[in-house]
């Protein structure tokens, strides 16, 4: 059946409306300006760069509620967002409906920017009065952001309706196969229409669409589960055997060799942080975030340092775990990039301790720590640029593929790149390195970068993770009820006795249904027409 997209998405934003800084669940309140959609072929320069970065606004400006799937729904965080009836502790409790509004809005904005990429390509390709050097880039910048939108959208739900015209069939579910196709070609065509270079990582180049072709073949390559595959397996307690298309794998080694002019920021923190925006080294492509006074914030940002230093607050997302920070290398400067435990508050002039038996430590990349506003202002602030692609991603991407390949030996520098990075000298360099190690790796180095669950799935590993929840301090029955005496000799407090139950329902709910999340609801909570629904839900 065809459904016009401007019925389908009667609210496509240039503009969204204004989030209130108190809570992630704003991400329910999308007011938004509708485009003008009527048939206009005289455009100009500026009008036609413009339609093209409508659909990479649509791909990102809350794409902070990634992190309520993608991090949440894994054995490292939790979320604490309102109630426990709330959809961010739903997620984290593995209870999962087609109403969760964090499903509900990625589902929206990812399809309002393949809607957005679509009419901004017809208009600009039938404009008259656009250069033709704008032309190019403006209908590259709108491919990017078409195969941004389909790449979270296959991973997230797999078959999906693939339509690339303003009047496309928007019900069909198309093979994961086609979708991933058509993401290769936009991002090929993209790479020829973007420029070489470009003064700001926010601004769109070939090494970013050559990039993210690194990041679509690894997916690809590692042969994500079709409907029916997934159909088959969707109640059993254990994940499913990975294969690899060696084809596809060759592809990531050929992109990541094409992205040139990169290298690591010999400094980890200086990746991050408002002061760093506009550095090039590392940051392949980033988007602007304007704080929460335009709609635009960070929420990377809020959700992390909900309450700043108020340790007795819950945070809307927080680490599940302490242990991984326990274990980490002190030497290793990454670490105390990714977590905070403790932090000097300038305005109450002591130090705030996220440890137990109070809390558990924070998420460390987006709080600006070193910033003009410190760490007391930038929860509210939110204004921090978002980091969609950045060099170490590409070393991984293609570090991963050789060793699929069985070609350790050109990954092992690879890696050892990172390793000397995070050190600041060659003592930790591995003479060889496994799958395993390659793991560890996008873990130590990626920690809250909206990663951690597409990982999972390419490796097959997601209800594996969710089994390790067992190990985990926080897991044992002694802090099931606050009031009692933890294993570890500390009263339990209303926290770790969350923590409990969410850790729980974690274990309890694994199944490998959950390779992929329910097609949700529309907007209004309208059924969508979008048959068959994954399997389980």
């Amino acid at each position: 059946m065809k459904t016009n997209i401007n019925q389908l998405f009667a609210a496509l934003t240039i503009a969204s409306a204004s989030i209130s800084f108190t809570a992630c669940s704003s991400d329910n309140d999308d007011s938004s300006n509708v485009i003008d959609k009527t048939d206009v072929t005289t455009l100009t320069d500026a009008e036609a760069l413009a339609l093209a970065d409508n659909a990479l606004f649509e791909y990102y400006h809350k794409a902070f509620g990634l992190s309520f799937i993608v991090e949440t729904f894994t054995s490292k965080t939790h979320s604490f967002e309102g109630p426990e009836s709330a959809d961010g502790p739903l997620i984290s409790r593995h209870e999962l409906t087609p109403e969760n509004v964090y499903f509900v809005n990625r589902w929206y904005n990812k399809n309002s920017a393949v809607a957005n990429a679509n009419t901004a390509i017809e208009k600009i390709t039938a404009a008259t009065g656009v250069s033709e050097q704008t032309k190019q880039v403006a209908i590259a910048r709108a491919k990017l952001a078409r195969a941004l939108g389909y790449h979270v959208l296959v991973r997230l739900w797999g078959e999906v309706p693939l339509y690339t015209t303003s009047d496309g069939d928007t019900k069909t579910r198309a093979s994961i196969d086609d979708v991933y196709t058509q993401i290769v070609k936009d991002l090929e065509e993209a790479a020829q229409g973007l420029p070489a270079t470009a003064t700001l990582p926010s601004v769109p180049t070939k090494a970013a669409a050559y990039g993210l072709l690194s990041r679509v073949y690894l997916d690809w390559g590692s042969n994500p589960l079709t409907y029916d595959q997934l159909n088959a397996i969707k109640d059993q307690k254990q994940d499913p055997t990975p294969s690899y298309n060696t084809a596809r794998l060759q592809k990531v080694v050929e992109y990541a060799d094409k992205v040139t002019g990169y290298q690591l920021d010999r400094n980890f923190a200086s990746i991050f942080g408002k002061a760093n925006e506009a550095t090039k080294d590392e940051k392949i492509l980033t988007f602007v975030h304007d704080g929460d006074a335009v709609g635009t914030g960070n929420h990377q940002v809020h959700c992390s340092w909900t309450f700043g230093f108020n340790v007795d607050q819950e945070n809307h997302l927080s680490p599940a775990q302490d242990s991984q920070l326990a274990a980490w290398d002190k030497a290793d400067q990454r670490r105390d990039v990714s977590y905070i435990d403790s932090l000097f508050d300038s305005v109450g002039d002591s130090v705030a301790l996220f440890r137990a038996p109070r809390t558990l430590p924070r998420y460390g990349k987006f709080v600006d720590v070193g910033g003009p506003e410190g760490p007391n202002e930038s929860f509210k602030l939110n204004d921090l640029d978002r980091i969609e692609l950045r060099y170490a991603e590409i070393l991984l991407n293609k570090a991963e593929a050789l060793v699929l390949l069985n070609r350790a030996e050109e990954a092992t520098p690879l890696i050892n790149q990172l390793r000397e990075r995070a050190y600041g000298n060659s003592n930790h360099n591995l003479k060889s390195v496994t799958l395993k190690d390659v793991k560890n790796e996008w873990g130590l180095e990626f920690v809250y970068e909206q990663k951690e669950w597409f990982n999972l799935a390419r490796w097959k590993d997601v209800v594996k993770d969710l089994e390790t929840v067992a190990q985990n301090e926080y897991f044992d029955d002694s802090y099931a009820v606050a009031g009692l005496k933890g294993r570890n000799g500390q009263v339990v407090n209303e926290f770790f006795a969350k923590t409990y139950k969410h850790l729980h329902a974690k274990y309890e709910n694994r199944q490998a249904k959950y390779y992929r999340f329910p097609i949700p609801v529309g907007k209004s909570g309208e059924d969508l027409g979008i048959r068959p629904q994954n399997p389980g839900f």
